[in-house]
């Protein structure tokens, strides 16, 4: 039989908890159960899987389906019931951390990097963590873009302004929010953010029912080609990429083996937003959609109400997402849990980058398509259901012995290589647009009337 070969000198380490200790709210229950009577309920947490996810990428998710035609449709449903396992399987590894390992009873700051460490070695705990850097720090830069167009759009014929500009002024507003300390203390922002992208999906649902309904045809449809199947593939993958931060979400939570359940009920209520929207966007616009489906509905107080609500929840949402790589730097750079200078200038200088680099790239677009088909395509897809079989083969006389059933591993199996296929391809295809001639753009702080487009 093979065994784990990390010891358990190492795990105090890999979570990195606070220089003062944990306090009591943080620390697992004294008998070692998952118990943590001040964390979050199933329900708070469901809030942060769906709230997290349904956003950006929901919006862009009509153009991938004209991009890669009713196969999108099949897509989306594949890729959330393969996305939800590759959640609940995570989760899973958490637990059977917490269940080898005493030293994980209590909170870790970074809690999915120390899983790669324990399956396979400190070599994939940096893999991971340089992964969920670029995911979650990527993801927070097309939040920011996509909340600056959407707020630009709102207020052009009151202030005209750059689209550079409109990215500062989006990033000056949301940082005295960044201040605010673990997911415990953001739910409300987690509660916002999807309530306001449920209102806003039935306000545009509507409009486009409307304009459709007074077309005297369906309009033309692209052919879909291998190019823009990949492509279309990222872009679903990112509507379904939260994973990287779901470790963190079921840290704080309560009852952490009831993970799984906030997980499912997630997924499912990002299936109810995703597949009409996208249905209903593919049908009325066709090929003349544009990325960002909110920009091609016509203008009408339905639109501009939803514009609104879908700014609100980028702008919460943005919190969701860049919190688990801020807890992961301040790790690194021993900053205390409580509120300090250092979490303001650390966290000051993670915006800073962040806005940087949507200057830099201000094409949202081809950022969400190649961190989909890359990093994305790694921590949501593959690396769970790989970190889960490795901890459950991983045997030792003490460890309570754990099984994977034949149809399991048939089906992790599946998930394992429709990831590898479908992110190798999407991210040559991505990397091949971005770098393409005719699609380099200069940078906002060059050109100063720089676009989105």
């Amino acid at each position: 039989m093979k065994t784990n070969k990390v010891g358990t000198s190492s795990c105090s380490s890999i979570c990195d908890k606070d220089l003062t200790g944990p306090s009591e709210n943080e620390s697992g229950s004294a008998d070692g159960s998952n118990i943590n009577h001040n964390g979050m309920s199933v329900w708070k947490t469901v809030l942060f899987v769906a709230g997290e996810n349904a956003g950006c990428a929901l919006l862009a998710l009509p153009y991938a389906i004209n991009e890669s035609g009713w196969l999108g449709i099949f897509l989306i449903v594949m890729c959330a019931i393969d996305s939800a396992i590759s959640g609940a399987l995570i989760g899973k590894c958490w637990l059977i951390l917490e269940e080898r390992w005493p030293e994980f009873r209590g909170h870790c700051r970074y809690p999915y990097p120390a899983i790669g460490k324990m399956a396979f070695g400190n070599w994939m705990r940096i893999i991971v963590s340089v992964c969920m850097q670029i995911t979650l720090i990527g993801s927070s830069v097309v939040v920011l873009l996509i909340c600056a167009q959407l707020i630009s759009t709102i207020l052009e014929t009151y202030v005209e302004l750059s689209f550079g500009i409109w990215i500062i002024i989006i990033g000056a507003a949301i940082y005295p929010f960044m201040l605010l300390g673990t997911p415990t203390e953001f739910w409300p922002a987690a509660a916002a953010a999807l309530g306001t992208t449920s209102i806003a999906v039935i306000l545009l649902l509507i409009d486009m029912s409307i304009e459709m309904s007074a077309l005297p045809e369906l309009p033309e449809v692209s052919t879909p080609t291998i190019s823009t199947i990949s492509l279309a593939f990222g872009t679903i993958l990112f509507a379904y990429g939260g994973t990287a931060a779901f470790p963190t979400f079921q840290n704080d939570m309560k009852d952490k083996s009831k993970f799984s359940i906030a997980v499912c009920i997630g997924f499912l209520i990002l299936l109810l937003i995703y597949i009409p929207i996208a249905s209903m966007g593919y049908l009325t616009y066709g090929a003349f959609i544009k990325n960002n489906v909110i920009l091609s509905v016509s203008g009408g107080w339905k639109r501009n109400v939803a514009l609104i609500l879908m700014s609100g929840h980028l702008f919460f949402a943005f919190l969701l997402v860049i919190i688990a790589p801020i807890h992961e730097i301040e790790s690194f750079l021993n900053v205390p849990r409580g509120f300090s200078w250092k979490r303001v200038v650390t966290r000051f200088s993670v915006l800073v980058a962040v806005v940087f680099l949507g200057e830099t790239l201000p094409h949202f677009g081809k950022i969400l398509d190649l961190i989909g088909g890359s990093t994305i395509a790694l921590l949501s897809y593959i690396l769970p259901p790989v970190f889960y079989l490795k901890l459950c083969y991983s045997r030792k006389a003490e460890w309570p012995e754990r099984s994977v059933s034949k149809l399991e591993l048939i089906y992790y199996s599946k998930i394992i290589i429709m990831g590898i296929i479908g992110g190798i391809s999407c991210t040559i295809w991505a990397l091949r647009g971005i770098l393409a001639p005719d699609a380099l753009t200069l940078p906002c702080y060059i050109d100063y009337n720089c676009r989105n487009e």
